[in-house]
């Protein structure tokens, strides 16, 4: 099972229109709601290959029972709530269908206290029991839940399950420090902890290099259209680049990556094919609007158009 953890959902809500005009006022012929946020989105494209996954997610008042209620009947995901007294956060997109223009309005995050961010790494500590694969995904909705992925890290270590980070900011930083078994930055949030810009490949590589100095085995630095460098300390490292596409909607691509990379190790998979089966699921989430749907079966043919080139150490 592969368990993803998400401590700032929401209810992702798109609103499609022809053309925004600021100051108008404007009637939508279709609007949609999915359970948002980077762990559900895992979940869901773990869900699409075949894999069993649970969500964790911290949830608060009516949209927060709007979360859990999509993740069990839309994405037919187990879900996990953590229930905390603030409310759940919505970001409301606003799709212009005529030129194909999207702008995104965010929520702030819902306060966490003390006590209920201790319940969060105590429901975390039982279900990770059952997981061979344990993912921390995005930003914690509140700055004293700072350390929860410190916190949670060695809880997974202990049960036996591999770990995936996949966040930017200051979780990031002292999730690193907390020693996980793969991180997933993309380029911007590799710059962002490192200092630096990543302009050339050997950049990119150079960087790929000080996230295995700070001690974490394998690094997947993604970077969008141009595919993914990946690099397990001490063995392969691979350039992985996918095949050429019409792309809907980049977002979410990351999310598939890390879900394709959980399910390869979940399976035992090399990390050569690991890799090609991530990328492909990236691929696959770009080539339509909705986060993560898609099939295995397109996963499969877009995968054996994935380059992987090995490159010298």
């Amino acid at each position: 099972m592969i368990l993803t953890v998400t401590p700032n959902p929401c209810v992702d809500k798109t609103v499609f229109i022809a053309r925004l005009e600021p100051g108008g006022r404007f009637r939508s012929p279709k609007c949609t709601h999915i359970p948002g946020g980077k762990g559900t989105n895992v979940s869901r494209a773990v869900k699409a290959l075949g894999g069993d996954t649970a969500a964790l997610v911290i949830v608060g008042g009516h949209t927060g029972r709007h979360v859990v209620e999509m993740i069990e009947r839309q994405d037919g995901v187990r879900c996990v709530p953590v229930w905390v007294d603030g409310m759940t956060r919505v970001i409301t997109t606003v799709l212009e269908t005529d030129v194909h223009r999207q702008t995104a309005l965010f929520d702030p995050g819902s306060p966490v206290t003390a006590e209920e961010g201790d319940a969060v790494a105590a429901a975390f500590g039982r279900e990770v029991r059952g997981a061979a694969v344990a993912t921390f995904n995005g930003s914690v909705p509140d700055p004293a839940l700072v350390d929860l992925y410190v916190r949670c890290i060695p809880l997974a270590r202990e049960a036996g399950a591999f770990t995936i980070l996949d966040s930017y900011g200051e979780e990031f930083r002292r999730g690193i420090a907390a020693g996980p078994d793969m991180v997933k930055p993309n380029r911007e949030e590799a710059e962002r902890l490192l200092g630096r810009k990543l302009e050339t490949r050997a950049d990119c590589w150079d960087a790929v290099d000080a996230f295995h100095g700070m001690g974490v085995p394998l690094v997947v630095l993604s970077l969008g259209a141009e595919g993914a460098l990946v690099s397990r300390k001490d063995g392969p490292r691979l350039e992985v680049t996918p095949p050429p596409i019409q792309e809907v909607n980049p977002v979410g691509s990351g999310d598939a990556l890390v879900a394709g990379f959980a399910v390869g190790i979940e399976r035992g998979l090399p990390l050569d094919e690991t890799a090609r089966l991530a990328v492909a699921c990236g691929t696959a989430n770009a080539l339509s609007w909705d986060i993560g749907h898609f099939t295995a079966k397109e996963v499969e043919e877009l995968a054996a158009r994935v380059r992987v080139a090995a490159m010298k150490s």
